[in-house]
């Protein structure tokens, strides 16, 4: 039986950014399934009967397995995760620090893309969306947004903003949604020529 290439794309950004339509793309259109490091935190509050699910509990959370158990600790417990499932073409999410993105470009077929949007039409995004752990305001907005970026963050905490600089290629999302699909058909043309991944 031959073997099925392993292909796992990063997606990277900051919040209300536009990550869900590039990871719709690559799930309806190339077959990939998503997974979501962010899961991993539900995951662990959920254990520890934290009943509080925001933007701030999980942030601190994910800083809290960073710093005990080293950087990459939410990359790797994906991949054991995703291995044990047989996952080939995976969309991961939720990436916010270096050290995860060090641990998954271990893998070859490892590709990381960014999106970057302003942080104004960020937020009017956030509030159209309306999950349940996002802030309300904008200035709570500002300031889950900054922390997530790395502002005032040390080694183990979010670090979007590095993570943005490890980007094999980025998009921008500044105009209307059919400019953004438009340009994430183009570079998953790019991508997968480039790359030679079969489907």
């Amino acid at each position: 039986m031959k073997k099925k290439y392993i292909v796992y794309v990063g997606v990277v950004g900051q919040i209300a950014c536009g990550k869900g339509v590039l990871v719709d793309y690559l799930i309806k259109k190339l077959g990939f399934v998503s997974f979501s490091l962010s899961s991993i935190l539900h995951d662990e509050l959920e254990k520890k009967e934290i009943q509080e699910f925001t933007r701030k509990t999980l942030q601190d959370m994910g800083d809290r397995l960073r710093k005990r158990y080293g950087d990459d600790i939410l990359a790797r417990r994906a991949i054991k995760i995703l291995k044990k499932q047989k996952q080939h073409h995976v969309a991961i999410e939720g990436i916010r620090n270096p050290g995860e993105i060090e641990f998954l470009k271990k893998n070859p077929s490892f590709i990381l893309i960014g999106v970057k949007a302003k942080r104004e039409l960020r937020f009017k995004r956030l509030l159209q969306r309306a999950k349940p752990w996002d802030p309300l305001n904008w200035n709570d907005f500002v300031r889950v947004d900054r922390r997530d970026l790395g502002v005032g963050q040390k080694k183990s905490g979010q670090q979007v903003g590095k993570c943005l600089a490890y980007c094999d290629y980025v998009l921008t999302n500044n105009k209307d949604p059919k400019d953004f699909h438009r340009k994430v058909k183009e570079l998953m043309r790019r991508v997968f020529k480039l790359n030679g991944v079969r489907h």
